[in-house]
């Protein structure tokens, strides 16, 4: 089954299983440009920096995995770079680059 990117976050969620999104105060990561309203008001730095590197999320960018995503992602999912490099993988297998 192939997995639909274009829910896919910068930082390699998906906003469907998500409480806020669910429930309508936030729309999703990138419809709102990284800004949900309930945790991350001034903006998602993760979302921000795939802006930046023009990377549709962190596993695809020239420099993952960074130091800095390294210590920001484990803030909340100690497995978190694993996720991405498989999530990755997914990405290079299902999609044309």
């Amino acid at each position: 089954m192939n997995t639909d990117f274009s829910k896919i976050n910068p930082c390699g969620g998906c906003c469907d299983d998500c409480g806020y999104k669910k429930s309508g105060e936030c729309k999703g990561c990138r419809e709102v440009e990284g800004k949900c309203v309930k945790l991350w008001s001034n903006g998602c730095a993760i979302y921000k920096c795939c802006i930046e590197h023009k990377a549709y999320f962190c596993g695809v960018c020239s420099e993952f995995p960074c130091q800095w995503l390294i210590n920001k992602i484990g803030e909340w999912d100690r497995d978190g770079i694993h996720k991405l490099k498989k999530l990755k993988e997914k990405y290079e297998e299902e999609t044309i680059i």
